[in-house]
């Protein structure tokens, strides 16, 4: 396998895995950790990957986006913190508009559930689950389904179904 070839293949494993392990890719590939390494730092450069500490994880752009469940297992914590940060922000608000994403969801999650509150989202997972509080009020923006940011289901199809 040549560089081309092996850096093509590092980025497809990164890509459908979330992320990658310098010292796995070096053992499966046959390779020196360092060469694993100097691909990484040129997938970096490219934009590609993001480099971490032993390793590297994909990052989205307009051509390739990672799924939801992907990003529901990186820098949790921080979002977690993020969310809550951003319900504080809402102060006596009534309506909230609440984007797609893992971020978004987490946001969502931590709604205060006592007052009333109308959430205007595009999300299909965020509207579902906010739907079942008898305090909110959940207004669903139409649009294409992405099945790589929809919930995941048992067929592996987005799941929904339409308003009564």
């Amino acid at each position: 396998m040549n560089a081309s070839q092996r850096r093509h293949h590092i980025l497809a494993l990164a890509r459908s895995q979330g992320d990658v392990d310098v010292q796995k890719l070096a053992a499966e590939l046959v390779v020196a950790p360092e060469t694993v390494r100097r691909d990484l730092s040129m997938l970096e450069q490219r934009g590609l990957v993001r480099r971490t500490h032993g390793g590297a994880y994909p990052v989205e752009t307009a051509r390739f986006e990672t799924n939801l469940e992907t990003r529901t297992t990186r820098l949790v914590v921080e979002k977690r913190r993020i969310a809550a940060a951003a319900v504080q922000q809402l102060g006596d608000a009534e309506s909230v508009f609440i984007d797609e994403g893992y971020t978004p969801q987490l946001i969502a999650e931590a709604l205060p559930a006592q007052r009333p509150l109308t959430v205007v989202t595009a999300s299909l997972h965020t509207a579902a689950m906010l739907a079942a509080s008898p305090t909110t009020t959940v207004l669903l923006l139409g649009g294409r389904v992405r099945g790589r940011t929809s919930p995941p289901s048992t067929t592996g199809r987005p799941t929904c179904s339409p308003a009564s």
